[in-house]
């Protein structure tokens, strides 16, 4: 991953929101004065990826108590934070914002901040985290899944991808030679192998409190394993000394009686054995319960039998007393009806008649209906039609009412509306013909009016013309010749003369123009005259064609206003009818309940008949009998309800004492032979019940007199128990001595495979810094660097060495105490870049130098800047590099100016933060970043042709 974009506002050097878009960039050039923010973009990085700052980390009551992330002049209403854009090797954006969450109130503000970050793709339907949750996944974005465990953002961070300015003589002077050791064990990833042997001390410590505590445990044990033993020595004595039963041969007659588990008597677990016998009580108990209910029942139906009986018999005999009841009401209704059948017989014939007359009624309504019917069709017709050929004369449409036809019954109506038609029609054609040469003639007279008009204003000119000069001549004297024409030999009298003669003459042509246009007028007149006749007359044909048509319309819903009398008639005619037909049929209906109908012959003495039959049927009872007939019905129907319910109470009783469902249909005899075997099954169960009660009572009685022989059983168990205890404990001390041996060995393995991993590792980086080394040292006898590693003082120590060149004579010194810091800075500058291109813990692509070249000369800036481009294109690194050297800034520009550079350059500070150089962007956008694309790139395999000979 490579950064892309960074966004800080009010953190560190920056007071405003600063905005730094580096685009695909691998070179990113920040360049100005010393103190004008530079470090803190460096910062911001560091900050914004770990929420630390490396060289601030160490908690001094100096940092705890002074604030130095948030700017002091930024405004309150600001946050401060800092936004990262990361991009992945697929073009994928990964969005981190840190931001700083200090209270005013609080001492310091390191320490305190939150996270948010976005992520291109969701994780369980999640693309944006806050706090615990994104500190976790942007971890695990930068630090690769075998390393997770083992390095920290931040100190990884601080070795291998950001150098600051402090870092460079830190690492060989102010770095003890431990704590260097503890740096490369970190980037190697053995540093917390170095942490298990304080690990399995603690292990150590916990197994042996583990022994104790298992010792002790096997103590008690012991100690209750001889108690219980002393207490089943005197139980045995005293159960040998007794003449009691063993309780195995006591209870034989329960497991003879009842399901018992086998293993139960021969384990002799007569513990488990009481819950089941108390179960079994139980069991009896509701067993008797319900047998003496049965019991109770069966005496309750031989009991009642005989009154079942009896009531059955009453039932019997009421029964057909019911139907013979029945039949005589039945005579005796049907003797009513037929003496109201016959007294209706008059009334029935009657309305056979008038149904009939009614009905020729209602047809000869029906055909008077339609035949006003008929008329009221003509007459909307007729309405119709003459409202239509009206709308298409007052439209001029006269060719729509040339075929017109007129239907009426009034034959005055229709032959006046037809010839009103008619005259209406060729009088609105006259009027279109008088109208044409009405306009003509209109048209002709205005003619001749601006004829006359023009020939006044001739002459009214011509008039002005005279008056003005006249007016000329009355104030000249000298006149010799016309003033209008220039004619010589005219004098002024002669030109008065003239004047007067010509203004009382008057237009030759105006005469006969105004006799013209009298004789127009007159015209006029008369053809105005003769339409206003024409219009009038129409008018007035068609005021008498709507007296027409609203007599017409008047006839026509007189018309419809009977016909609504008449059917209203015929309805009324109707429910006449409907009400006989009712009657009809109630009588037929009546005629079929004594079996005749309407077409039996000789009905009436058909009726007298059956009269005398029905009344033969009743002879049998008095007058006071035929009147009680209802009641007696009613008295009897209640006796046979009563009896019914006690003998099917009966059978219900049978049914809960065990009889099946068909006993319903049993007869007398079985009903009475179910009851004497129930009576016996019932005595026999009883007789069952009693035996096996007696043989838990037994049982229970034994369980109670050998309490001592249950508390044996018990103690014997409790033995077991407690022996399996005493052994489990023996196997766990012998399995924690054996962990604690193996927990040894490791501790005393720790220290020789750290330091043979540790090494080769350091051998590895080693050669990669010489071969750095090599390219930006400038000393001109030690050009060599190797190191010197030993175990002191419970610690690992790592001194850096410098050797000179000649294998015959080679001589070695420790660099911190001969080197210049150009030259310290020139190891340190070696170890920073080995140890990122050896660094494996994170895909983060970036290495950051602050101000790297201090102390060097341009011998050495060459060979740097031509070692990062290298770098660059071999492991295809990104790199921000930071300078105040304008030479070196210009040698970056050239040095790097066939890949994509990124440029920052500071111009000032103020309080708001740096004053960065406004660029202008393609989209003519200023931007804070200079984006400079690369000029004719070398292909990357002819660049690394070029420079890979020394790496």
């Amino acid at each position: 991953m490579k950064i892309r974009s960074l966004k800080i506002c009010g953190f560190r050097g920056f007071s405003d929101e600063t905005i730094f878009r580096f685009n695909d960039a691998k070179v990113i050039l920040l360049y100005g004065p010393n103190g004008h923010g530079k470090t803190s973009v460096f910062d911001a990085i560091e900050w914004g990826l770990s929420g630390e700052i490396h060289r601030f980390n160490q908690a001094t009551d100096e940092r705890n108590r002074t604030r130095f992330i948030r700017n002091m002049h930024t405004s309150p209403l600001k946050e401060t934070y800092v936004e990262i854009d990361l991009i992945g090797p697929n073009g994928d954006i990964v969005k981190v914002k840190r931001t700083c969450t200090a209270r005013p109130q609080d001492m310091t503000d390191y320490g305190k901040h939150k996270l948010e970050l976005h992520l291109p793709t969701p994780i369980n339907g999640r693309t944006n985290f806050r706090d615990a949750d994104a500190e976790n996944l942007l971890k695990r974005l930068l630090i690769k899944p075998a390393w997770i465990e083992k390095v920290e953002v931040s100190r990884g961070l601080h070795l291998t991808h950001i150098l600051g300015q402090e870092k460079l003589n830190e690492f060989l002077r102010g770095m003890k030679d431990g704590d260097r050791y503890d740096s490369l064990s970190l980037l190697f990833g053995t540093e917390h192998f170095l942490r298990y042997k304080d690990i399995y001390n603690e292990l150590i410590k916990k197994i042996n409190d583990r022994v104790n505590q298992i010792e002790g445990q096997i103590t008690e044990g012991s100690r209750k394993k001889t108690e219980i033993k002393e207490s089943i020595d005197e139980l045995n004595k005293k159960f040998s000394d007794s003449n009691q039963k063993p309780l195995s041969v006591a209870l034989s007659e329960y497991k003879d009686n009842f399901l018992v588990p086998e293993n139960l008597f021969e384990k002799e677990d007569w513990n488990a054995l009481i819950p089941l016998i108390e179960k079994e009580t139980e069991t009896l108990k509701q067993r008797r319960y319900d047998l003496e209910n049965k019991e109770r029942r069966i005496h309750d139906l031989e009991d009642s039998k005989s009154k079942w009986l009896t009531d059955l018999e009453k039932l019997k005999i009421e029964v057909s007393r019911l139907e013979k009841l029945k039949i005589h009401r039945n005579d005796y209704n049907m003797l009513n009806l037929v003496f109201n059948l016959t007294k209706r017989n008059n009334q029935y014939e009657e309305s056979l008649i008038f149904i009939k007359d009614k009905n020729i009624e209602i047809d000869t309504t029906k055909q008077a209906i339609e035949g006003i019917n008929a008329s009221v069709h003509i007459s909307d017709n007729f309405i119709k039609v003459v409202a239509e050929s009206i709308e298409n004369l007052r439209n001029n449409k006269y060719d729509l009412i040339k075929d017109v036809q007129i239907a009426h019954e009034n034959f005055i109506w229709k032959s006046k509306t037809s010839e009103l038609l008619k005259f209406i029609s060729v009088s609105q054609s006259s009027i279109v013909d008088v109208s044409s040469i009405h306009a003509s003639t209109s048209s002709s007279l205005k003619l001749l009016e601006e004829s006359v008009l023009a020939l006044h204003g001739i002459d009214q000119k011509y008039k002005n013309f005279l008056s003005g000069l006249s007016d000329y001549l009355s104030v000249e004297d000298e006149i010799n010749s016309c003033p209008a024409c220039g004619t010589e030999g005219i004098n002024k009298p002669q030109l008065q003369l003239r004047i007067q003669l010509e203004q009382a003459q008057i237009h030759h042509e105006l005469p006969l123009l105004e006799q013209q246009i009298k004789e127009m007028k007159d015209k006029f007149e008369k053809e105005k005259t003769k339409l206003n006749d024409l219009n009038s007359d129409i008018e007035k044909s068609y005021l008498e064609i709507k007296t027409i048509l609203k007599s017409a319309e008047e006839e026509c819903q007189n018309k419809k206003d009977h016909m609504l009398k008449m059917e209203k008639e015929i309805q009324n005619l109707n429910a006449q009818v409907e009400l006989r037909n009712k009657s009809i049929q109630e009588y037929n209906e009546d005629l079929l309940r004594i079996g005749l109908n309407e077409i039996t012959e000789n009905k009436m003495g058909k009726l007298l008949q059956l009269e005398q039959q029905f009344a033969a049927n009743l002879m049998v009872l008095t007058a006071e009998e035929k009147d009680d007939l209802p009641q007696e019905i009613k008295k009897t129907e209640e006796i046979i309800a009563e009896n019914r319910a006690f003998v099917e109470s009966f059978i219900s009783k049978m049914l809960l004492a065990g009889a099946p469902s068909l006993a319903k249909q049993w007869s007398i005899e079985e009903i009475k032979g179910f009851i004497q075997d129930a009576l016996k099954n019932v005595q026999s169960e009883k007789e069952k019940l009693i035996q096996l009660e007696s043989v838990v009572i037994k049982s229970i009685t034994a369980i109670e007199n050998a309490k001592e022989e249950l508390l044996l059983k018990t103690r014997q168990e409790e033995m077991r128990v407690q022996q399996s205890h005493l052994e489990q404990l023996d196997q766990l001390k012998k399995t924690a001595n054996a962990d604690q041996e193996s927990v040894k060995d490791l501790i005393n393995n720790v220290k020789p495979a750290v330091d043979q991993l540790n090494e080769k590792m350091i051998s590895e980086l080693f050669d990669t810094i010489q071969k750095i080394f090599s390219r930006i040292n400038s000393h001109p006898v030690y050009n060599h660097i190797n190191f010197n590693k030993e175990y002191r003082h419970k610690s690992y120590k790592l001194l850096i060495l410098v050797i000179n060149g000649y294998l015959e004579n080679q001589t070695q010194a420790n660099a911190t105490y001969i080197f210049s810091s150009a030259q310290i800075n020139s190891i340190a500058l070696s170890f920073f870049m080995a140890m990122g291109v050896h660094q494996q813990w994170s895909s983060l692509q970036l290495m950051g130098m602050d101000d790297p070249i201090q102390s060097m000369d341009e011998i050495n800036v060459l060979s740097l800047i031509d070692l990062i481009r290298l770098f660059m294109e071999k492991y295809d690194k990104q790199f921000i590099i930071s300078t105040h050297d304008y030479s070196f800034y210009q040698m970056m520009l050239k040095k790097f100016r066939n890949q994509d550079i990124a440029v920052i350059e500071y111009e000032g500070y103020s309080e708001k933060g740096p004053l960065i150089k406004q660029q202008v962007s393609k989209d003519a956008e200023t931007e804070n970043v200079l984006i400079i694309p690369a000029e004719d790139p070398i292909s990357r395999s002819k660049l690394l042709e070029l420079n890979d000979a020394s790496l």
